[in-house]
């Protein structure tokens, strides 16, 4: 069993330490789609924030099957979290700018 394995392992089972060390590793790729959205007009410490939760939810759903790479699996989950953050940020300032309000009802 490899490292990155093991550490995958200890993750799953809430030890923090090993969540950290995870962390640390896959950090560049979290900034790097945090720059990447923050071109949207999003803020670059609220897009990593989610980048990060985004990390640990896929730490956790990871399941091992020799088929797809763990750092692939990461790479897809956190930009498709990213993206459907994203959208949803800009669909509420076009309805904020259109002055449409989704929360009335329309007449």
């Amino acid at each position: 069993m490899s490292e990155l394995q093991e550490l995958i392992l200890k993750a799953k089972k809430k030890d923090v330490k090993s969540m950290e060390e995870l962390f640390n590793q896959f950090k560049p790729l979290l900034k790097s789609r945090a720059r990447k959205y923050s071109r949207y007009g999003l803020e670059y410490e609220d897009i990593f924030q989610q980048a990060s939760l985004l990390f640990i939810l896929a730490v956790y759903d990871y399941q091992e099957n020799g088929s797809v790479p763990f750092a692939g699996y990461v790479k897809k989950r956190i930009n498709w979290g990213l993206w459907m953050y994203c959208r949803k940020y800009l669909k509420q300032k076009i309805e904020i700018a259109s002055g449409l309000n989704p929360k009335e009802p329309h007449r």
